[in-house]
């Protein structure tokens, strides 16, 4: 699938590992890049579904259209499905509690 970043800030903590460490911590960084690495992988958006661990699921209000991926804990990472279900645009990574 293919991945597009809404920001270059996160396309650079994709590529820097060290980057995404100094933007949210080792933890959080690496599952990042995890996640970013697998949504790559796959053949269409529907199939992030197919990973339990994941907690994937569909945001509501101002966020609807968005779908949240957890990463570690409270944060979680999320993106936007592309028109033809092929591609998903990265959007943030949030800690969900902002705490």
């Amino acid at each position: 699938m293919k991945v597009l970043f809404r920001s270059r800030r996160l396309l650079r903590c994709y590529e820097e590992s060290a980057q995404a460490a100094k933007e949210w911590g080792p933890a959080v960084g690496r599952a990042y890049i995890k996640r970013v690495a697998v949504l790559r992988s796959m053949e269409a958006f529907s199939e992030i579904f197919a990973q339990p661990s994941w907690r994937a699921h569909p945001l509501r209000g101002r966020r609807a259209g968005q779908h949240a991926i957890t990463l570690n804990d409270r944060w979680r990472l999320i993106v936007r499905e592309g028109e033809d279900g092929g591609a998903v645009t990265v959007e943030e990574v949030t800690n969900h509690y902002g705490d």
